[in-house]
């Protein structure tokens, strides 16, 4: 294990799976970590980060107050070992040949940046992320995106901040707010070419959502995962 910080209360945990030659996932889905307290064992899904390759995988964890699990994992030594239950998930690339938009906040860019790191080099599909966040700091991986960004010409990158300093010059405000310019819809009939794929808390993701059904998306087109 080991881990570096990402922006203040957010790590980047690399841990690697002892046995096996590959640890086998698609990207977007998430692990449970297995923490034994006071008698009873606390168990919590994060998303896995990284793409496929290898016996090692990435988490991206905020520090929560008085959060059991978190502590604990912002505690932890390289060398140090976890327990984990196998991936699982439904939160994962349905249509490659789509053109897919990627609407995250906070660490819900994790599952985006393992579905990214993964396909965009072998499928180079035509992908949007959009990212809020509320200051640069919180930014996560945004010179990776950029970098695939100039590498990509299908990948477009879209960061956005509600609470920006002077120095900012990119998009500002919320994710919603930035909704037709990440779809980037010509004619109503591409609507039915689009995937929208939302990651983040509750009620970003329900507002959203609910954004997208208003412009004509149906259920299927609109795949969530929402934090509490």
């Amino acid at each position: 294990m080991s881990w570096k910080e990402l922006s203040p209360d957010v790590h980047h945990f690399e841990f690697e799976v002892p046995g096996p030659e590959q640890f086998s996932f698609t990207p977007g889905q998430f692990i449970s970590v297995v923490e034994p307290a006071d008698g009873k064992q606390i168990v919590r899904p994060y998303s896995i980060a990284s793409p496929r390759g290898g016996n090692r995988f990435a988490l991206c964890l905020n520090r929560v107050p008085d959060g059991p699990l978190s502590t604990f994992l912002f505690h932890l030594k390289p060398g140090d070992e976890v327990e984990i239950h196998e991936p699982v998930g439904s939160f994962t690339l349905r249509h490659p040949e789509h053109r897919a938009v990627f609407i995250a906040t906070g660490t819900g860019i994790a599952p985006f940046r393992s579905m990214l790191l993964d396909h965009v080099p072998k499928i180079r599909p035509h992908v949007t992320l959009l990212f809020g966040v509320r200051h640069e700091r919180g930014l996560l991986y945004h010179e990776e995106f950029e970098r695939l960004a100039r590498r990509y010409p299908a990948f477009h990158f879209m960061p956005t901040i509600t609470r920006p300093s002077e120095t900012w010059t990119g998009l500002t405000g919320r994710v919603q707010s930035h909704l037709d310019e990440a779809l980037d819809l010509t004619t109503p009939e591409e609507i039915h070419a689009i995937d929208v794929y939302v990651c983040g808390l509750k009620e970003m993701v329900d507002d959203v959502r609910q954004e997208l059904k208003r412009r004509g998306f149906g259920k299927k087109q609109i795949i969530y995962e929402k934090y509490d």
